[in-house]
């Protein structure tokens, strides 16, 4: 029995997630099956593996103790899709969690495309530094951006 190949969609909370849903809406009708990997469910339709933050943002040895147990959950996570699933890539609209997922990923040979949160104009996110070098595809939604990461590929606002 082959396995059943899948994109990840990889998000965080709030605007990460918005942006996620912006971009399924497009996506959805393609003949490619999606899986989410985030704090929550993108939407009913498409199968979801919970993944939670992997910072606090108000205290830096909680992000510390959160940022260990994250590598370590997010590895596991990964692995049991790449397991469960034939990955063909992942897409993520952020944040740091999606990292170790995306580095995963590509040294499997795996497509990994980030986009840069349409927030930023004028600064690089943390998130987007490490995915600039990581990303099979870079995107930024604002043309601000491109001056800023030199693999960058305009997109447009989702």
């Amino acid at each position: 029995m082959s396995k059943q190949p899948v994109v990840i969609l990889a998000y965080g909370e709030g605007g990460h997630k918005k942006e996620m849903s912006l971009l399924y809406k497009h996506i959805k009708e393609s003949e490619l099956k999606f899986i989410s990997l985030g704090p929550s469910p993108l939407c009913a339709q498409i199968t979801h593996f919970k993944l939670g933050d992997v910072r606090h943002k108000e205290n830096r040895f909680k992000s510390l103790l959160m940022a260990i147990f994250g590598l370590f959950q997010s590895t596991v996570i990964t692995l049991q899709i790449c397991y469960k699933y034939r990955v063909t890539g992942i897409v993520s609209t952020g944040p740091g969690m999606a990292i170790i997922p995306s580095i995963i990923l590509k040294v499997m040979g795996k497509n990994v495309i980030f986009i840069e949160t349409f927030c930023r104009f004028y600064t690089r996110s943390f998130t987007g530094k490490w995915m600039s070098k990581i990303s099979s595809e870079f995107w930024v939604q604002n043309k601000e951006q491109l001056t800023l990461y030199k693999n960058a590929k305009y997109c447009g606002r989702l």
